[in-house]
């Protein structure tokens, strides 16, 4: 949605966000995430445009982006549990390998654009997205062993 609608996105988005949250039956733990990993998350972008990794039509990145983050943070307790019951370095290989692609898509559609040639752009984004989403899986699962 958010790669099609763009700005349009955001209110959509938003009630999809809202709607996780009511629904969630982690409430409490989805709350740290969002407290605790999307800085994180959003920090990231952040370096990725500092460093000419990526740019978007927004500088740095676009408020949809931080709905996006949210969302996807969101999913860590749920549908992306499975990530962090696999030993921590097959976690950050399908990451790395998977994780470049939603951007890439976003490239092709036009919403973003990737300032390097595809193949480095997948490794060292790759390599930054896996290593910065297992930081946050590590704070989710240290947030979990202290409940």
């Amino acid at each position: 949605m958010a790669l099609l609608l763009e700005q349009k996105s955001i209110l959509p988005a938003l009630v999809c966000v809202s709607l996780m949250m009511y629904l969630s039956l982690q409430r409490r733990q989805d709350a740290f995430l969002l407290v605790f990993a999307l800085p994180i998350a959003l920090t990231f972008e952040w370096l990725a445009t500092a460093f000419n990794l990526l740019s978007f039509k927004e500088a740095p990145f676009p408020f949809w982006l931080a709905v996006l983050w949210t969302a996807l943070l969101l999913t860590v307790n749920t549908s992306m549990q499975f990530l962090q019951k696999l030993p921590w370095y097959l976690a950050w290989l399908i990451c790395a390998v998977f994780a470049p692609a939603s951007y890439f898509a976003g490239a092709r559609f036009g919403v973003l654009n990737i300032e390097l040639p595809v193949w480095q752009f997948w490794i060292m984004y790759g390599t930054g997205w896996a290593s910065m989403f297992l930081v946050i899986i590590t704070l989710n699962n240290r947030m979990l062993a202290n409940k």
